[in-house]
């Protein structure tokens, strides 16, 4: 019986995806800092985008691990 975890499976290629989008909407983020109604709403903007970026990074490595276990 497989272990019990808080995340539901997920297929590599959609963690691919999710990991492609994470990085896409960060440079998205960097790009567009003119659009921002201050630098502080910037900052806030950019931390969450990079936050997501590391959790996918995260995500797809253990799934990597886990695969070669």
């Amino acid at each position: 019986m497989a272990p019990m975890t808080a995340e539901t499976p997920t297929h590599p290629g959609s963690l691919d995806q999710m990991r492609d989008r994470a990085i896409s909407d960060y440079l998205a983020v960097s790009r567009n800092a003119g659009v921002y109604s201050s630098t502080a709403d910037y900052i806030a903007a950019e931390e969450r985008a990079w936050e997501r970026v590391e959790a996918a990074m995260k995500r797809s490595k253990r799934v990597a691990d886990s695969a070669l276990a």
